[in-house]
């Protein structure tokens, strides 16, 4: 929890001018954000390291949340594939981008290609915590360099033996943080973590750490959303759509296939959370590939979605994501892909579906945002008039204009302000059309 507020209060970030416009930095400002640097690196390390373990125990959760937290405010500016920012030239950045580390948990070290026994614990979910491991295994590789500390005697220690005892501290942070922890290689664990088939969930405590494994994935994955006007835009959309062809087909296997677990289904929960990690790992063209996979192609995707907010579905959370991830998917698919008739159609649709819960107003929402999405894709009447992409996108939503502004009008009459606010902004957003 402290490292939580740590975070939230932008202390184990980067100083707030070091994201700024790139100019110069004093000596003070750069010492800090070293500081900064090397204390969010050695925190990152260690709570990715018992991330990975298999035994779950109570508080797991909060770990995951803390190091997701701490690398979400380093990914924005970090190193991209080799290449070093103006920034991170002047100090070690704890998080880096690289497509060719996909086996990497940290830079280098081929996380992914070792044994199973070796970067995890034979036990599963009983057991003891693994905090003690932890310690032993720090203990072990402190005397391996023989700066290993005699805590014991602690308060007995003279002046230079604490000074001796302070560098052999140092040395720790220094091999904890030494090498920086690949963006893929995180999301890969989380990934484990959530999805594992050898884990039971009705055992206590795995539900819930499966559900905070899956929401630490979305979040770090909103937290790297590159600005269209970046000089690295596309270079930014290629490692996003690396991450999405590392993670997605495991997603979509695992809501589409919904297989029982121990002979129990999948709780709607996990389900949901995986959805929204789904929406939150589509890049700017996904969905391009119609001859690939399902997952890959953004009318079979779609169309999926559409099953998952009718009536058949029975848990609201389900049908709730699954508008929101079919609004990432229209608001990011290809223009090309957008202005199909199939497209348009199944968009309408799911909203109509949502639109018929009269109990939960956040699926209602949630379809209303659907809607959204399709027609801002329009953009403003300017925007229109000297772009023939979105002049085309508006001429095949214009004959279900009609429809559209149909189900907006009704939702204007809703009991809930956020129901209403969003109608609002659709019947706006169209008041110029033809």
């Amino acid at each position: 929890a402290v490292l939580i507020e740590l975070t939230d209060a932008n202390i184990l970030a980067p100083t707030p001018r070091s994201i700024g416009d790139g100019s110069s930095f004093s000596g003070e400002e750069i010492e800090r954000l070293r500081q900064r640097a090397k204390a969010s690196s050695v925190l990152l390390s260690e709570c990715l390291k018992i991330t990975a373990r298999n035994r779950v125990w109570e508080g797991k959760g909060d770990v995951v949340k803390a190091g997701t937290a701490i690398a979400g405010k380093w990914s924005a500016s970090a190193p991209m594939n080799g290449n070093a920012t103006e920034l991170s030239e002047k100090c070690s950045w704890p998080l880096v981008l690289q497509k060719e580390s996909r086996d990497d948990l940290f830079r280098g070290d081929n996380w992914f290609k070792l044994s199973k026994g070796k970067i995890s614990d034979e036990n599963d979910e009983a057991g003891s915590d693994d905090t003690s491991n932890v310690a032993n295994e720090i203990d072990g590789q402190n005397s391996e360099d023989d700066t290993a500390l005699d805590l014991s005697g602690e308060n007995a220690l003279g002046d230079d033996e604490q000074l001796n005892g302070e560098d052999a501290e140092s040395d720790v942070e220094e091999f904890l943080g030494s090498q920086p922890v690949v963006f893929s290689g995180f999301c890969k664990v989380l990934l484990d973590q959530a999805l594992r088939t050898g884990s039971n969930n009705s055992t206590e405590g795995v539900l819930p750490y499966k559900a905070s494994a899956l929401s630490g994935l979305s979040a770090l994955l909103k937290s790297f959303v590159p600005a269209k006007d970046s000089e690295k835009y596309v270079e930014a959309v290629e490692h996003q759509r690396f991450i999405y062809d590392l993670v997605a087909p495991s997603l979509f296997s695992f809501v589409a296939e919904n297989k029982p677990n121990n002979g129990k289904p999948v709780p709607p929960l996990l389900i949901a959370r995986a959805l929204e990690c789904l929406a939150s790992t589509m890049y700017d063209g996904v969905g391009a590939d119609a001859g690939g996979a399902e997952c890959a192609d953004a009318v079979r995707l779609l169309k999926f979605f559409a099953l998952s907010t009718g009536t058949k579905q029975p848990a609201w959370t389900v049908r709730q994501m699954s508008a929101l991830a079919a609004s990432s998917l229209v608001t990011n698919m290809p223009s090309g892909v957008l202005t199909k008739n199939e497209v348009i159609t199944t968009v309408l649709q799911c909203s109509t579906q949502t639109l018929k819960d009269k109990k939960f107003w956040k699926v209602r929402l949630s379809g209303l945002e659907l809607l959204l999405s399709l027609v801002s894709r329009v953009g403003n009447q300017k925007m229109s008039a000297v772009d023939s992409e979105k002049q085309l996108i508006m001429e095949s939503i214009l004959p279900y204009k009609e429809m559209i502004i149909d189900l907006a009008r009704k939702s204007l009459a809703d009991n809930e302000a956020q129901v209403t606010a969003a109608a609002s902004k659709i019947t706006l957003t169209i008041a110029w059309w033809p």
